[in-house]
């Protein structure tokens, strides 16, 4: 009887785990879809010859990030999800780095924690997002320019 009481719980825990891994897999493969499908295209029309980072954002538009090597200079592609719209690419040279926008960061507000720092593209053009908590714990996003390096906006205490 106790094998039982021991058995029937360890089962009912593995299935769970196996639907859940399942069901998150299922859910990911459009995303994961749409990032191959944005590598592929930065590769072949915009001479990729290596990737070094990809993934989704999602501001004003839904566009595939990639940052890679393409003729022997780092550069950041912007892929839109709609086919019709041109990819934007700019040369990480061109524009203000990550430690240079963190630093802004730091002089304008005290993160305590920075929780993600990325590239997009809105309205303004190319910019870069921190993400990071303050004092309070509260979630924060910082936008800076990438292209002038000036602050273009702040979400706060979300």
């Amino acid at each position: 009887m106790k094998k039982w009481m021991v058995l029937v719980p360890a089962l009912l825990i593995v299935t769970i785990l196996i639907i859940s891994i399942t069901i998150y897999s299922i859910a990911r493969q459009p995303l994961n879809a749409s990032i191959d499908q944005a590598e592929a295209k930065a590769r072949e029309e915009l001479q990729f010859s290596q990737i070094e980072e990809s993934y989704p954002y999602n501001g004003t538009k839904a566009y595939s990030v990639i940052q890679g090597t393409a003729e022997d200079q780092q550069m950041v592609a912007f892929i839109p999800k709609d086919e019709e719209e041109d990819p934007t690419t700019r040369r990480m040279e061109e524009g203000i780095s990550e430690d240079e926008v963190i630093a802004m960061l730091n002089e304008t507000d005290e993160p305590t924690k920075i929780m993600s720092s990325r590239l997009g593209l809105e309205s303004e053009g190319p910019v870069w997002e921190i993400i990071y908590l303050d004092n309070d714990k509260m979630l924060n996003y910082y936008y800076v320019l990438f292209d002038s390096g000036e602050w273009w906006r702040t979400i706060r205490n979300l």
